[in-house]
């Protein structure tokens, strides 16, 4: 028998919900922006591909792109790296920085792919739990005492809200000799990044990714934010050459051309803002997001769920977390999606 790493055992294989293929398919399910692409924007990125060199390893020293993220984030090119996309970028981090007696603190719910990551390196996971998430949704930031990394998803996934940058910072000044590794795969969104005091401290690496606001996902593009030892210490285990050409090269172009991107960001917003305000003036339960998705809670989520499937509409079912029974997460899409899925949520909810 051919033996594995022991502590696979402790790892739950991690799942995404079940997914239809077909240009007919509304995707709201992952919190990719479902938006149509701009004909403009789409000419540009494949005219962009023309100047790749299929033959040659990609550029393992990027510096145009290297100089272009640190403009976007405002820190220095040496605060700066790349990744395939922000989970290898995650999964690199609690390579380099956990061991076996480490132990780690997630504030619950959360984006629980990087579970897995974390007990191939560490036997000691902590939970906190977000109270009344619906309403004040409190950290209990005590709990970081007793840790010694401290991952946060800002915004939350799956819950959209946002912590402040100065909660964080003082989180920083108060355990400074702890590790915060803050996730902010939906920045764009929320507008509060913490990527500016990976300037002025030691303890913090903030991770992003293409994959959302930028509508990249195919490409697995990320990057992080974080004091130069920080990345010295990662990139003794990184590969150089993981970053394809094709990523390199669409990210460097969509970052020219970010007024795309931006209106894309814009239009999501609305929808967002339109989408919550009747949710409210239906007395449905939600979280009011930071993100490009938005939390509901139902009467009968897979009554929900079901009757979008036969509208090849896909949402997520959130229930899995402990006091989220009958949650849904929306992507946000276009408008006629959105008020589909309203007029569904209304029908099951019993609303006239």
């Amino acid at each position: 028998m051919i033996k594995t790493n022991r502590r696979l055992d402790l790892i739950n294989e991690y799942k995404p919900s079940n997914r239809l293929y077909g240009g007919d398919i509304k995707k709201l399910d992952w919190n990719e922006c479902n938006l149509k692409f701009d004909n403009d924007f789409k000419k540009i990125l494949l005219d962009s591909l023309s100047d790749v060199i299929y033959s040659e390893y990609p550029n393992i020293d990027n510096k145009i792109l290297i100089k272009k993220l640190s403009d976007y984030c405002n820190v220095n090119i040496d605060n700066i790296q790349t990744f395939n996309g922000s989970d290898s970028a995650l999964h690199y981090i609690f390579a380099t920085f956990l061991n076996k007696e480490t132990n780690v603190l997630i504030f619950y719910p959360n984006y629980n792919q990087i579970e897995s990551y974390i007990k191939l390196y560490c036997d000691k996971i902590n939970y906190s739990k977000i109270s009344n998430p619906f309403d004040s949704h409190i950290y209990d930031f005590e709990d970081i005492n007793n840790n010694d990394v401290i991952y946060l998803s800002n915004p939350n996934n799956p819950t959209g809200y946002c912590l402040e940058p100065i909660v964080i910072e003082e989180l920083l000044k108060q355990y400074n000799n702890k590790l915060f590794i803050i996730d902010e795969a939906y920045y764009e969104f929320s507008k509060k990044s913490c990527s500016e005091l990976t300037k002025k401290y030691n303890n913090i690496i903030v991770t992003r990714t293409f994959s959302k606001a930028f509508s990249l996902a195919s490409i697995r593009f990320g990057y992080i934010c974080a004091n130069v030892e920080l990345i010295e210490k990662i990139n003794k285990i990184r590969n150089t050459k993981e970053v394809n050409a094709f990523a390199q090269k669409l990210a460097e172009v969509a970052l020219d051309n970010y007024s795309f991107i931006e209106d894309r960001i814009n239009r999501t917003i609305e929808n967002r803002n339109k989408f919550e305000k009747l949710l409210e003036e239906n007395n449905i339960t939600f979280i009011k997001s930071n993100s490009n998705f938005i939390l509901i809670k139902v009467k009968n989520s897979k009554s929900v769920i079901d009757k979008l499937n036969t509208e090849k509409i896909l949402v997520r079912d959130r229930g899995m977390f402990d006091g989220f029974d009958n949650t849904i997460r929306i992507t946000i899409g276009d408008w006629d999606d959105m008020d589909k899925i309203l007029k569904i949520i209304l029908e099951e909810n019993g609303n006239k």
